[in-house]
């Protein structure tokens, strides 16, 4: 089992990675910008540069060219510079930013002087790392002080964003979270084996590291690409909405074209080339689409009149028309418009989603887009 595990660590390996540099170099801009995302970004850039130099070929080509010791000490070094950007990340929530930039530069500044300086000290070694057999390299204090400072780090995150994961309010933030502490977890247990290894001299750790190192770098990935997710999905939504209200807008405002921003254009161009970012298009569809239908009100029919003194019109000043009755109802309008019928100026309530926000008057006009497809006209045209 242990020797299958090993073999999916390392066919992971790369794929991981790249994942892990694909999701740096997209968040990279917003991650920069952003002072609470910068830590975040940094510690996964980091990670993701550590990751590449313990790939075999990177440790073979390094090999073969007697550097493999330098790669190691620049992948250790990394390593810390991650878990200083972790513990910075941490440390954001609750110190002095000034004050925490000075004192973890100084902590990891120490840490990497005392690791360079065992390195420098250690007697020959052939590579620095532990293997399987055999003592590790170049010291076991060496590496006692790397597993801890990575231990401390990815602890205090763990304990960091299982507390706001589950208190944060905003979904995406608490996915995020959720996701970058269950990393940071695998990662942590990652080093416990090696902490095992280091002082019991057991070999039986190492098989799952690999393995557990591949999906620390799949969930920080993730982690780190929530808000694009997000984003996509909010994009994808409004082109949903201008996808949907598509042809009954275009006749709408082929009725009515002052009410349009823009000359309407296919349905594929609009929502491939658009002319304004998905969110204003899905908006102005929306507005135009309403406006349209207000000017349209003016060439319903009258309504029909009563049939016993008690009973109330159809439709009229007192009734709101609903998204299936409406669409009738336009759809006759808009003929009569298209036939120069004369404006009945009818004073006619129009449906209404029950919401005064954006999002309720969406899914009223989605549905009477629904209605509109199939929707016979009510009314006919009235000539001049």
């Amino acid at each position: 089992m242990t020797h299958g595990v090993a073999a999916l660590g390392a066919r992971l390996e790369l794929p991981s990675v790249l994942l892990l540099w694909i999701a740096v170099l997209l968040r990279g801009p917003a991650g920069l910008r952003s002072a609470p995302q910068r830590a975040v970004w940094l510690a996964v850039a980091t990670a993701a540069a550590a990751m590449t130099l313990n790939l075999p070929s990177v440790i073979g080509a390094a090999t073969r060219h007697s550097e493999a010791n330098v790669v190691a000490v620049i992948r250790n070094v990394l390593g810390v510079l991650s878990a200083g950007a972790v513990l910075y990340f941490v440390a954001q929530a609750t110190t002095d930013v000034r004050r925490l930039r000075i004192a973890l530069g100084l902590a990891v500044g120490s840490v990497l002087t005392v690791l360079l300086s065992l390195d420098l000290a250690a007697g020959p070694h052939l590579r620095i790392g532990v293997p399987a057999t055999g003592p590790p390299a170049p010291s076991r204090f060496y590496w006692l002080l790397l597993i801890s400072t990575h231990l401390v780090a990815n602890a205090l995150c763990v304990l960091l964003c299982l507390r706001y994961g589950t208190a944060s309010g905003n979904r995406s933030l608490a996915m995020s979270l959720r996701l970058f502490g269950l990393g940071t977890g695998l990662v942590s247990v990652f080093w416990l084996g090696y902490l095992v290894r280091v002082t019991t001299g057991g070999p039986w750790p190492l098989p799952w590291l690999a393995l557990l190192m591949d999906l620390h770098a799949v969930l920080r990935a993730l982690a780190i690409m929530v808000p694009a997710f997000v984003l996509l999905r909010r994009a994808l939504s409004n082109i949903a909405v201008a996808w949907r209200l598509w042809p009954m807008w275009n006749d709408l405002v082929t009725a009515v074209p002052h009410v349009a921003l823009a000359k309407p254009r296919h349905r594929i161009w609009d929502v491939l080339w658009p002319q304004v970012p998905y969110s204003v298009l899905s908006y102005r569809r929306v507005i135009e689409t309403r406006d349209a239908i207000l000017a349209l009100t003016d060439y319903i029919p009258p309504a029909p009149a009563p049939r016993s003194p008690g009973q109330s019109p159809r439709w009229g000043k007192a009734a709101d028309l609903g998204a299936h009755e409406l669409a009738h109802f336009i759809k006759g309008a808009l003929n009569a418009k298209l036939q120069d019928s004369a404006p009945t100026r009818q004073k006619v309530n129009l449906g209404s989603s029950g919401s005064r926000d954006l999002a309720g008057e969406t899914v009223f006009l989605l549905r009477m887009a629904r209605a509109y497809r199939s929707a016979s006209p009510r009314g006919g045209a009235r000539r001049r």
